[in-house]
């Protein structure tokens, strides 16, 4: 791994100020990330050197985040990328598919689920976006929706950052968001995040396609129910097999985002 990225990924300072790193990713964001750019058009809008730019864009093509375009000296970000990209406004509509995932979820638990999208956004961070949600309980649905802008004190926010790529899990200020070691170790052995407010608990688990986080699935109920070691571990089972079938071949949902 890149000197850099390697820092980054284990918390150790990086030898040039990590900032740098995200810049050129950010920098292909602003610029198109539809489309391929030319190296000094990135190192611009990144405010970098063309050579210490180039130097960064190879780095996070080794972590696949940007790739080679088709013109020479070009890049684009990647289709692995791309649930970290911003959703054009109002087009982050649920499918039949996750919808599919979520009801059949609730049957199975009676709890409250909803399915949240990660993306990036410039000046925004990275960001949950809740795309489809079934609650029976309409007093539920606030804890339900996990809308907390700091994603380190809800479950679903913790969720994702165990497994979103460190370069991009930063705050609007540019500010690392970083799990303690010790959630981040429970959360990747369990493939569960856990989290407990006054008289709430939610459960969430990420969706994977291969190494890529493309979604995070989430139960919510009232505490009470969580008190049961068994019982949460059935709840725990259910929501991992939900998530693997929803990251399987097939949903449109993640055909569209993978």
């Amino acid at each position: 791994m890149p000197t850099v990225l390697a820092a980054v990924g284990d918390g150790r300072q990086p030898p040039q100020s990590a900032g740098r790193g995200f810049r050129v990713v950010r920098a292909l964001l602003s610029l198109g990330a539809g489309q391929e750019h030319q190296l000094a058009d990135i190192a611009r809008a990144a405010g970098l050197q063309p050579s210490h730019a180039s130097k960064l864009l190879k780095a996070a093509a080794l972590e696949r985040l940007v790739e080679h375009g088709a013109r020479r000296g070009a890049y684009r970000i990647t289709r692995e990328a791309a649930p970290l990209l911003p959703a054009p406004v109002g087009t982050r509509t649920t499918t039949a598919a996750v919808h599919h995932v979520v009801g059949g979820l609730r049957e199975e638990t009676g709890l409250a689920v909803a399915w949240h999208e990660p993306h990036f956004r410039p000046g925004l961070g990275l960001h949950l976006t809740l795309v489809d949600l079934a609650c029976p309980r309409p007093e539920l649905r606030a804890a339900t929706a996990q809308q907390d802008e700091d994603l380190r004190t809800t479950a679903a926010g913790r969720a994702a950052l165990a497994y979103a790529p460190p370069e991009l899990a930063v705050t609007a200020e540019d500010q690392a968001l970083a799990l303690p070691a010790a959630t981040l170790e429970t959360i990747r052995a369990a493939r569960i995040a856990l989290r407990r407010c006054p008289g709430v608990c939610t459960l969430a688990t990420p969706v994977m396609r291969g190494p890529h986080l493309i979604a995070v699935l989430s139960l919510t109920g009232a505490d009470e129910l969580f008190h049961d070691p068994l019982r949460v571990q059935e709840f725990a089972v259910l929501l991992r097999r939900a998530a693997a079938r929803a990251a399987g071949p097939g949903p449109a949902s993640v055909q569209r985002i993978a």
